[in-house]
This record gives C-alpha cells, sequence and structure tokens, in this order.
C-alpha cells in the first residue's frame, strides 16, 4: 500500500482552503463569460470591489465571500443588457 507523503497531504488541503476562501480574476471571468480585462475594468468602475494583489498588479484575488455579492449584481445587469431577462 502506497501512501501520500505528509507534505503533499497539507499541501493539498491548504489548496483546498485557499480555493475555498479566494477566487482569481481569471475564475471571475470564466464565471461571469467576459474576458479577464473586463474583470478589471469592471473593478476599475466599482462593479468588484478592490481586490488583494500579488506580483506588482499581476495576479489579482477576492475573498469568496466579499465578491460573490457584487458579481451577483453584475450577473442580473449582463442579463438585463443581453435581454436574458423574462
Amino acid at each position: 500500500m502506497q501512501t501520500t507523503p505528509p507534505d503533499a497531504t497539507e499541501a493539498n488541503t491548504a489548496q483546498q482552503r485557499f480555493d475555498e476562501l479566494y477566487i482569481t480574476s481569471t475564475e471571475v471571468s470564466q464565471e461571469m463569460g467576459v474576458p479577464r480585462a473586463t474583470v478589471l475594468y469592471a473593478r476599475r468602475r466599482g462593479l468588484l470591489p478592490d481586490p488583494i494583489t500579488i506580483n506588482e498588479k499581476q495576479i489579482y484575488l477576492w475573498e469568496r465571500a466579499t465578491v460573490r455579492p457584487y458579481m451577483e449584481a453584475w450577473k442580473l445587469s449582463l442579463a438585463c443588457r443581453r435581454g436574458q431577462l423574462v
């Protein structure tokens, strides 16, 4: 029986916790169905809160719980503009 080294298990658990707590700009763009540049523009316009920035502002992260209400409001706005609301 092969077992996973403790370090690998701890890293996996840490990654899972990170993924549960944070969302990246790429993930936001995928969920919203818009390009990443649109996500960054939306942030500048106030449609999203200020992110956590990493690597001299090349990586943007948000706490999922904080950004979720903004994303839901933005989804509603996009649906209205796309004529998808009934």
